[in-house]
């Protein structure tokens, strides 16, 4: 009778775990699998609140930022805080009264045009591409974005515990990042020497050059090797139409970007320390805030018409060495891969005056009409912000799982965007091919059809003229 009642309850209890097991494999599987219907136009205010709230606090967010030109000072890169502005401003006032009334001047009109700019992205939508900027897009790409950014707290437990298990501190792992940056710029000032103090508009021009050089080839690896493609920055350009709040380019960046700190600084501040005795925060923060009038340009599809007819913006954007010319890096035609098939491979920057494009055979006039962005081809997406912020993570370890020789293995890991092993499935892409094609197709299957001109591929906007 005992022997009985232990043999009901052992099946009980398997059957509870059995039924719990296929409720847990349900749910992962309607959570990865699903996918966010359409939404209506009901929802437009809402959603357009939404919008305006996130560029307002955009605009102000990025004075935070304004220093952190890392590549452009020893020091620079570490902290995302309003102080070295604040500081810098007092300071200037209490030195140089003139030119602390231009700088206010300077960022009181940077803001206003950035916000100005970006809400244009935004309403203007639907008359420049035939639609409203659909409703779902905005969610899946901004929790997509948000999704990318809890990364970051994720990696610094991860580190803080590894260190804790070592029989070190928590704090070591969950301050990485300041620790890192402390320690680069140590060894900066301690061990590079200055070979010429020069002005500090000269020593700005110089350094964002030769700093331009090393950042040019940080971001075009990020295309060209495969592992740093499929994790950490297609999807940034998944986006098949711009606006800044579908479009935050560091927040994919990050959680890699926790593992270069170290080089990234001592590279950038070596290249500072160079040209220039002392961090260059208020030149940095001039720099900056110039720059940022035409960046604010690359990420909106609705203004490409309006900027690439623009004499002063190109300009501006070319010297720059981004603004509307970085929106043809989002291309999504095939024409802007590079040779090797790697995807979105023009107009990469770094620097002004897109000298190292030019250099190395990357840069790209503008386009007469408004090209199509995201990956190439605009390949059919999985409208699901998870499976869309994993899918580089599973594609890889799927491919390391169901490939068996060990060259394949390493070429998964180390070999070009534009290969792809025999057995391999891109879980971002809906269409069959993807299971046979390369990591992103370069066949062009657009289904994404907005109102546009017509236009001949062979008509380019230059820096200096329209042609028509």
């Amino acid at each position: 009778m005992v022997y009985c009642d232990n043999e009901t309850t052992l099946t009980q209890g398997l059957r509870i775990s059995l039924y719990a097991d296929i409720a847990m494999k349900t749910l992962f599987h309607h959570i990865f699998h699903a996918e966010l219907p359409d939404i209506g136009e009901r929802y437009r205010k809402i959603v357009s609140a939404f919008v305006v709230l996130f560029i307002i606090g955009y605009s102000v967010g990025f004075l935070q930022l304004l220093h952190l030109g890392a590549y452009l000072g020893p020091g620079l890169g570490d902290t995302v805080s309003f102080d070295p502005l604040i500081n810098s401003l007092a300071e200037l006032k209490r030195s140089k009264p003139a030119m602390w009334y231009g700088l206010i001047c300077l960022l009181s009109f940077t803001i206003l045009f950035r916000f100005t700019a970006m809400l244009g992205g935004y309403f203007l939508f639907e008359r420049e591409e035939g639609q409203a900027y659909p409703i779902k897009w905005i969610l899946v790409f901004f929790l997509a974005n948000l999704l990318s950014t809890l990364a970051i707290p994720v990696i610094l437990i991860g580190l803080g515990t590894l260190f804790v298990l070592a029989g070190l501190d928590f704090g070591i792992g969950w301050h990485w990042v300041e620790y890192n940056a402390q320690l680069a710029n140590k060894l900066v000032l301690e061990h590079v020497p200055t070979l010429v103090d020069a002005p500090a508009p000269l020593a700005v021009f110089v350094i964002a050059v030769i700093g331009g050089f090393f950042h040019y080839w940080f971001h075009r690896l990020g295309h060209t090797q495969r592992f740093l493609w499929l994790l950490f920055h297609r999807p940034h350009h998944m986006t098949p139409a711009l606006i800044q709040s579908t479009t935050m380019a560091v927040f994919t960046a990050l959680p890699l970007f926790i593992f270069l700190i170290l080089p990234y600084n001592l590279v950038f501040g070596a290249c500072t320390k160079l040209f220039s005795s002392e961090p260059l925060y208020t030149e940095v923060i001039i720099y900056n805030c110039l720059i940022l009038i035409p960046e604010i340009f690359g990420h909106q599809t609705a203004l490409y018409r309006i900027a690439s007819r623009s004499r002063l913006i190109r300009i501006l954007s070319f010297v720059s060495g981004g603004g509307i010319y970085h929106y043809m890096h989002h291309s999504s035609e095939p024409e802007h891969c590079g040779r090797s098939g790697a995807v979105n491979l023009v107009n990469i920057g770094g620097g002004p005056l897109f000298i190292w494009d030019i250099i190395f055979g990357t840069y790209c006039p503008l386009s007469a009409k408004t090209p199509r962005a995201g990956l190439s081809g605009q390949p059919e997406l999985y409208m699901n912000p998870l499976r869309l912020t994993l899918a580089g993570v599973m594609q890889i370890g799927a491919e390391l799982l169901h490939n068996p020789s060990w060259r394949e293995k390493w070429r998964i890991v180390v070999g070009s965007s534009s290969y792809t092993p025999p057995i391999s499935t891109d879980f971002a892409v809906k269409t069959s091919a993807s299971k046979t094609k390369q990591a992103t197709p370069s066949a062009p299957i657009y289904n994404f059809a907005f109102h546009s001109e017509t236009d001949t591929t062979s008509k380019v906007i230059t820096a200096n003229s329209v042609q028509e």
